[in-house]
């Protein structure tokens, strides 16, 4: 396995997920983040240090855990783009709009 190349699938999947370009999560990251930067890091030509890792995980809002959630064990957890999507809106929401969007889904359901 070649961990650079797994670490930029899984920074593009992430970045994918959450409907975002390159450019945008760039500008997310912070000033040192160049769209080119971002680029490097999603093919595996960059081997990233700690302070990229914060940063990314700045501009994708996540946890340092969820770029590192790649690997044998990982491709049985494939999920669809849409469900990624709403999984990520409920892990960025406060309790309160947890509560709102139960009582939504308990109508509409």
């Amino acid at each position: 396995m070649d961990l650079q190349k797994e670490f930029g699938r899984r920074v593009r999947e992430l970045r994918t997920r959450r409907g975002l370009t390159q450019k945008e999560l760039g500008e997310r990251c912070g000033p040192r983040f160049a769209t080119q930067r971002i680029g490097e890091i999603e093919r595996g030509h960059m081997n990233v240090t700690l302070q990229t890792i914060v940063g990314l995980c700045r501009g994708l809002r996540c946890e340092p855990l969820e770029l590192f959630l790649f690997g044998p064990g990982a491709a049985g957890r494939k999920v669809s783009l849409p469900d990624a999507r709403l999984a990520d809106l409920w892990a960025a929401a406060d309790d309160p709009k947890k509560a709102k969007l139960l009582r939504v889904l308990r109508e509409l359901l």
